[in-house]
């Protein structure tokens, strides 16, 4: 079966920021996955794959990244469920020391255990961000996909937890540059998600409608290459946009400016540690990730409702494999 070849752009190209690994990932990796297995969030085969995603650094970190199994549970239902559960996620989180209610979704206790834990280290500002980050990115799961993309990336509420030992003021958060940062930290993050998962998604034939390159392929009456073209050029504005942003932001003092200029690095980081993760975990290509993120060539996969009946024991082996067989 011949499959379309498409040159995945190299996004970060021009990006100064260079590869970083946390010297207590394993540890703290090997930890929250225990954590995670022990709610049995998903049935043998679903973990497996979940796990192949190797999310995670800090701890609090790594166990919100467990926590985008709402993902998971969000796909599978409507948005009237969705709601209930986003509710309950958000009650948790405002109230990680109360008892949940017995029989409900185990996201509830997740959530609790996750924000118990992560505000015995938060400052009391990194603690309002992260419910008021998390409320935008439930909100977005509910609501239309095109209006609220950089919502719906899930990478705002990992934004805040950047903040655990920052404490600046609120008028400093919210400046305009610094705002501005982070719209395009968000956004370098989630479009390059979508360019990375859009060939696994479309083979799945379930979710690739809620992706740019398929907005982009729509609107613009492109193929595959040209959406992903399309793509690399407006990260590289989006990456002027950020340098400059950055360049210019004022000074609030030495103390104010030391914790806002590690903030900066940190989001620029979570842009670099996405892009490598996407390649090293086994979510998007397998375990060709390295491979193809050296030679930046992967193909198009047909849908598994393409396939037929012999064909679709292999599914996962196309799914996992980027070359054609």
């Amino acid at each position: 079966m011949a499959m379309e070849l498409v040159k995945l752009p190299n996004l970060l190209k021009d990006w100064p920021w260079e590869r970083r690994l946390n010297p207590h990932y394993e540890e703290m990796r090997a930890a929250s996955w225990r954590w995670f297995k022990s709610f049995q969030a998903f049935d043998p085969k679903s973990e497996e794959a979940f796990e192949r995603c190797d999310f995670g650094h800090c701890r609090t970190v790594v166990d919100i990244m467990m926590l985008f199994a709402i993902d998971t549970y969000t796909d599978e239902i409507d948005e009237f469920v969705t709601k209930e559960m986003a509710d309950m996620i958000m009650d948790a989180l405002r109230s990680p020391t109360k008892p949940r209610t017995e029989g409900e979704c185990v996201l509830g206790e997740m959530t609790r255990q996750f924000w118990e834990l992560g505000r015995q280290t938060s400052t009391a500002m990194a603690e309002r961000h992260m419910i008021e980050m998390m409320q935008l990115y439930l909100d977005a799961v509910v609501e239309d996909y095109l209006k609220v993309r950089r919502h719906t990336c899930g990478c705002l509420p990992s934004f805040a937890l950047m903040e655990l030992e920052f404490e600046f003021p609120e008028e400093v958060w919210q400046h305009p540059l610094l705002a501005r940062l982070r719209d395009c930290a968000a956004y370098l993050v989630c479009v390059g998600n979508d360019l990375y998962s859009y060939r696994a998604e479309r083979a799945r034939g379930r979710h690739a409608v809620h992706n740019l390159m398929t907005v982009i392929m729509h609107q613009m009456d492109l193929r595959p290459q040209g959406a992903a073209n399309w793509i690399s050029n407006w990260v590289d504005g989006l990456m002027v946009d950020f340098m400059d942003c950055k360049a210019n932001l004022p000074s609030w003092g030495p103390d104010v400016d030391k914790q806002v200029k590690e903030y900066v690095e940190g989001l620029a980081q979570w842009v670099r540690g996405h892009d490598d993760w996407s390649f090293e975990s086994q979510r998007y290509f397998g375990t060709m990730g390295p491979s193809v993120q050296k030679t930046r060539k992967t193909y198009m996969l047909p849908r598994v409702d393409a396939l037929d009946s012999p064909s679709l024991a292999r599914w996962e082996e196309y799914i996992l494999n980027p070359t054609p067989n």
